[in-house]
């Protein structure tokens, strides 16, 4: 929708009233502001401060908002400080935008302002906001040898591999593909630390074996010392979709394929030197340099603490692991609602938000660390998390992980909960499908 404000008081301040909220506005040239903006996700407000020595001003809120199920969305507008104020809302779902409602105050004071949440949906969804088809994708590390499981990695003590491996073995792979199929599990993000890697071959080798109907991406890891500048980043992505991203298994979405970033605001620093100053602008040269070989993949970010603004370099954005399963919740439901709203107030094509989903983590064995640990608590930690998923409605639910064991996120079995996730995925994976 369009909210188009007109004051000549100090101050404007436009909120939803629950259980509306507010997603995402921008603020299109106005006169006579000092600020005008969206202060934060869910009530707002939107907010309008005249500038000192202006007559009035003006803004234009290009806005979008979820009712959260109520059947009349209400604006509470409270102007400061006098003056005369109009306030103006259009449905602009389609071209050219209609008028649905109106305001007037002269002097301070609160007016709200309702409109049937019929009315605001009249016309069909905004282009860029409709749903994409459910993908339930887990991380998958192609990177052990035999050796690992009796001291080669610090893998907890608690977490007993009864079948140790080496994951250039075509035959684990088919184990691996098999039980991530009767899972429920649409693919593998497959971890991709640069085409010289001891591990390239093992990518390829799962990559030959994936059965049809079954997908996979690559996971770029950007602590590798194979990306360590913008050219490297774009000579390495580039010879990957060249190797991978032509193949019939490789995850697309109309028609371009899909490549997820960890760490992507980390990019071209050593492991704990922090966040690149400009990070989003690497990005974008990055993707320059793609698009003159022939590439325009679909670049999937990730980091913390998040920042909504990645959604105007990234394709999508999401996090690995979590950074407090209590705060999963929220995370969820705000980066999934302004994931569907970017389009709608900025353009260009629909984000993606993809859920992360953790079964634990124990990373105190692991010297170095500063040690997190959140227990299973017997799997109802997986099922609060892929619940978070379901509810808030997440293009994608990524499970963290099928086979990190280090971490102790691993779904793969283990002697001490053997199938336990498995079983677990298949039932909640149909869940997150049928929400």
């Amino acid at each position: 929708m369009v909210v188009s404000v007109r004051t000549s008081a100090a101050a404007v301040r436009i909120a939803a009233v629950r259980p509306a909220t507010l997603i995402r506005a921008e603020a299109r040239p106005a006169r006579g502001d000092r600020a005008a903006e969206l202060r934060g996700f869910g009530r707002g407000p939107l907010v309008l401060i005249r500038r000192a020595g202006a007559a009035r001003a003006t803004a234009r809120f290009v806005l979008a908002l979820t009712p959260g199920g109520g059947r009349r969305v209400v604006f509470r507008a409270r102007v400061n400080a006098g003056g005369s104020t109009s306030i103006r809302i259009r449905n602009a779902n389609v071209p050219p935008a209609r008028p649905v409602g109106s305001v007037r105050l002269d002097g301070p004071g609160v007016r709200r302002l309702a409109v049937p949440t019929s009315v605001l949906a009249a016309r069909g969804p905004a282009p860029g906001t409709e749903p994409l088809p459910p993908t339930v994708l887990a991380f998958y590390y192609p990177w052990y040898e035999v050796a690992d499981w009796s001291g080669g990695k610090p893998i907890a003590p608690d977490n007993v591999n009864p079948h140790p491996y080496d994951s250039a073995d075509p035959a684990v792979i088919d184990r691996h593909l098999q039980q991530a199929i009767a899972a429920g599990i649409d693919g593998f993000i497959v971890s991709w630390w640069g085409g010289d890697s001891g591990w390239a071959a093992n990518a390829a080798t799962l990559e030959s074996r994936i059965p049809p109907g079954f997908t996979f991406a690559l996971y770029l890891e950007v602590f590798s010392p194979a990306f360590r500048s913008e050219a490297d980043l774009t000579r390495e992505i580039d010879h990957a979709l060249d190797t991978f991203g032509t193949s019939e298994h490789y995850l697309r979405i109309d028609g371009r394929p899909l490549l997820y970033v960890f760490s992507s605001h980390n990019v071209m620093r050593e492991l704990g030197a922090g966040k690149h100053p400009s990070y989003r602008e690497v990005w974008r040269h990055v993707l320059e340099g793609l698009a003159q070989e022939g590439h325009d993949p679909v670049l999937i970010g990730e980091g913390r603490p998040f920042d909504v603004e990645d959604f105007g370099v990234f394709d999508g954005m999401h996090v690995y692991g979590t950074e407090d399963p209590a705060l999963t919740p929220v995370r969820n439901r705000e980066m999934a609602l302004t994931a569907r709203a970017w389009a709608a107030v900025h353009g260009g094509e629909r984000k993606i938000w993809g859920a992360s989903i953790i079964p634990g983590y124990d990373d105190r064995h692991i010297p170095g660390r500063k040690p997190e640990y959140f227990p299973r608590d017997g799997g109802a930690l997986y099922e609060a998390q892929w619940a978070s998923a379901t509810d808030s409605r997440a293009d994608q639910a990524l499970i963290v992980s099928f086979n990190e064991w280090m971490e102790t996120t691993n779904i793969e079995p283990n002697a001490a909960w053997g199938d336990q996730y498995l079983e677990l995925t298949k039932v909640l994976a149909a869940r997150y499908r049928d929400r």
